[in-house]
């Protein structure tokens, strides 16, 4: 009886290790450039997708991920006089099929082609006089974050004359993302919390049906991703924070996650959650959607990680090192 209690219990510690979720480093790539600021990145097939602010939008081949290396580089400016020029900033990119939309800060929102990655061009633009930060493309539609704007809506359905079709506007709001679960849109903004938006039965119409909700948080809310009627929320220093989001106009808090450093990242993979806090990478089992438990935890003391996206089953993991170093820790997924 003993020898087979004891084998069940071997069995269940097995399992149980065999079904968590961790993983371990394959590959790293690294470069070095001034002026830099990272927030996301995008990968279509096997190109990498890489806004750098000032300096543009770098293009990578990592189809051999020994040997990773630049395509092309994307850096645009406008003269605005016939003394100054402006160049974009670009903030974050999404690539859908064969097209790069960039959050190309005071030049607005570019749209390029891509299919050829060595020679992107711009097939599309968008600007009205604000910063924008980020965007989200849904069907022919871009919903765009602008910097101390909040939201504004454009449709996409002819590229030569894109027009706005919806105006948000929070002064003082700079979005960091957007997460769209129609009816509703919710918009986060560091310190000023949350914004959630509700619009009309024709989602695509983009009319509110009420005024926009204000959701405070206790720290700055750097990203929201909600699955089903759960929200989690990257809330920097305080860490992790979960939220009923049955009524999604009033978010409600049920649980809070310390992390080992500042919550700025996160994303979704089937049952798992991973956070990019700091120096950490922490990977979360949320098969109960409130009760997100703590499985595994990477840490490197050199690097700082921005961004995450998983790929081919690949983790890869966005880094900066000191003021000029940054790249990339690809990981596998077990």
């Amino acid at each position: 009886m003993m020898k087979r209690l004891i084998f069940i219990s071997v069995f269940l510690i097995m399992a149980a290790t065999l079904s968590a979720q961790y993983i371990f480093p394959l590959h790293e790539y690294n470069a070095e450039l001034k002026d830099i600021r990272l927030t996301n990145f995008d990968i279509h097939d096997t190109v990498l997708y890489l806004p750098l602010g000032e300096q543009g939008l770098r293009i990578l081949n990592i189809k051999d991920l020994d040997n990773i290396y630049e395509l092309s580089e994307y850096i645009e400016y406008e003269k605005r006089s016939k003394k100054s020029k402006i160049y974009g900033f670009s903030h974050q990119v999404k690539v859908i099929d064969n097209l790069a939309y960039i959050s190309y800060g005071p030049l607005g929102l570019k749209i390029l082609d891509v299919s050829d990655p060595t020679m992107p061009f711009v097939i599309g633009h968008y600007y009205r006089y604000e910063d924008v930060s980020c965007a989200e493309i849904y069907e022919n539609f871009a919903l765009l974050g602008y910097v101390d704007m909040g939201l504004e809506i454009v449709d996409l359905s002819n590229l030569n004359d894109i027009k706005m079709i919806s105006r948000n506007n929070v002064r003082g709001f700079t979005v960091k993302n957007i997460q769209i679960i129609p009816p509703f849109v919710i918009i986060s903004g560091g310190e000023r919390g949350l914004r959630i938006f509700k619009f009309g039965e024709t989602f695509t119409a983009f009319k509110q049906v009420e005024f926009p909700k204000e959701h405070l948080t206790d720290s700055d809310a750097n990203k929201i991703l909600v699955r089903g009627t759960t929200g989690y929320l990257a809330n920097d220093i305080k860490g992790l924070s979960v939220l009923n989001m049955g009524l999604p106009l009033y978010p409600l808090q049920v649980n809070n996650i310390k992390t080992k450093g500042k919550a700025t990242e996160l994303i979704i993979d089937r049952n798992y959650l991973y956070v990019a806090s700091g120096k950490y990478i922490e990977i979360f089992d949320i098969k109960e959607p409130e009760k997100p438990a703590k499985i595994f935890e990477h840490e490197d003391k050199d690097k700082e990680f921005v961004s995450l996206k998983i790929h081919h089953n690949q983790l890869f993991a966005l880094y900066a090192s000191g003021n000029k170093e940054y790249g990339f820790v690809i990981f596998q997924v077990e």
